[in-house]
């Protein structure tokens, strides 16, 4: 009998201590009810060691004085959802080893994980809590956010035959729309300021022809409206693939040093705005560099026509590009994501190419190999790209 007694109060026991620890987890892990929980981080706190100079896993049994903790939350795996954290304590928030906030005692934090993408640019962010020791009060979980009236829409939906919402863009996306709108206009007006000339200039048969006395470097000097304008295209068509990128944490010749760190429609056009008028300064300074060394090597003569050659074939290359970035992008950039060891390659590419193809339509018909002009290629062309390819990563 007192046998039967012992096992009755063993499962007694053991059932009230799994049920509390089933309890406790379960309050642990419960998140406003306007979300739904996908992801606790409860057992990935991570607490700076310094003997191996990195965060190491948080060990009850060894880090529980320890009153910051910290998390890596992956933000391009998470995006679209939320990060609710919380703290039963008086505590602080820091991301990427900054104070952003006070966390009030019981009170949910609702972060978009969408908007710390856009304004770090990390595929990580370091997520860190300061407050009381152990990690026990500390709460961290990714969260879907549901719809609220979700029935109700339902309802709406079924009785309706047509239902349209208008398309939300995003901050990069109603710039992309501003910045085409801004060069299509200035195409235009460079059209109607001298219909023929401008033809000729974007006719891609011209770039190829070699005929001496039908250059168009004979009506478009360097220092003519057509061609400053013509550049000023072409700056504005780089400057936006580097603002496109930038947003896509592609930090190409570290850019993001002068690009402000919000991420509005008001901020990207000032970028925008900034990038084409130092690519514009340096194409004139490429002019200059390229008269010097013409002169140097006694061909000054073709110094005005590879440079609009070099214009054209610019402009034919980053229109094509901003047009498919465009049309890939102005919603959702994701495919970018797996090309981004091969972002360079279309580049090399291209420029590769153009020497190729200056060479052949600038060399003199009776002439097999020029070496004055290849070595002025290689100069004006070859050497700025090995510079550009090491200093772009």
């Amino acid at each position: 009998m007192k046998s039967i007694h012992s096992l009755l109060y063993l499962v007694v026991l053991t059932a009230s201590i799994f049920a509390g620890t089933v309890a406790r987890g379960a309050d642990r892990a419960l998140p406003p009810e306007q979300f739904f929980p996908i992801y606790d981080y409860h057992n990935d706190w991570l607490v700076y060691s310094n003997q191996y100079k990195n965060y190491v896993p948080f060990s009850k049994g060894i880090n529980e004085g320890t009153r910051s903790v910290s998390l890596y939350v992956d933000l391009l795996k998470n995006r679209r959802y939320y990060l609710l954290v919380k703290a039963e304590n008086e505590s602080y928030l820091f991301l990427e080893g900054s104070l952003q906030k006070k966390l009030i005692k019981d009170e949910w934090l609702e972060l978009s994980v969408d908007s710390l993408f856009r304004i770090y640019k990390k595929e990580e962010l370091l997520l860190s809590i300061y407050g009381n020791a152990g990690i026990d009060d500390k709460k961290a979980i990714i969260c879907h956010k549901k719809q609220q009236n979700f029935n109700s829409s339902i309802g709406k939906t079924a009785s309706t035959l047509i239902n349209i919402k208008p398309i939300n863009f995003s901050p990069f996306g109603n710039f992309s729309i501003i910045a085409m709108l801004v060069i299509l206009i200035l195409n235009v007006w460079i059209f109607n300021l001298n219909p023929l000339a401008f033809s000729r200039v974007i006719n891609p048969l011209e770039f190829f022809n070699n005929d001496p006395r039908e250059q168009l470097s004979k009506l478009n000097k360097p220092y003519s409206n057509n061609v400053i304008f013509l550049v000023i295209i072409v700056s504005m068509l780089m400057a936006f693939m580097l603002v496109f990128f930038a947003n896509n944490k592609l930090n190409l010749f570290s850019v993001s040093a002068i690009l402000s760190e919000e991420s509005n429609v008001i901020q990207f056009l000032i970028d925008f705005f900034i990038l084409s008028a130092i690519f514009f300064l340096l194409t004139y300074g490429k002019f200059i560099f390229m008269v010097l060394v013409g002169q140097m090597l006694n061909l000054d003569k073709l110094v005005d026509t590879l440079f609009l050659k070099i214009i054209q074939s610019s402009y034919f290359f980053y229109v094509a590009l901003f047009l498919l970035v465009f049309m890939l992008s102005v919603s959702n950039a994701m495919w970018l994501v797996p090309l981004r060891s091969y972002i360079l390659f279309p580049f090399l590419v291209f420029y590769i190419i153009r020497f190729i193809t200056l060479y052949v339509v600038t060399k003199p018909p009776a002439s097999f190999i020029n070496l004055y002009l290849f070595s002025y290629l290689c100069v004006i062309e070859i050497i700025p790209l090995i510079i550009g390819i090491k200093f772009a990563m």
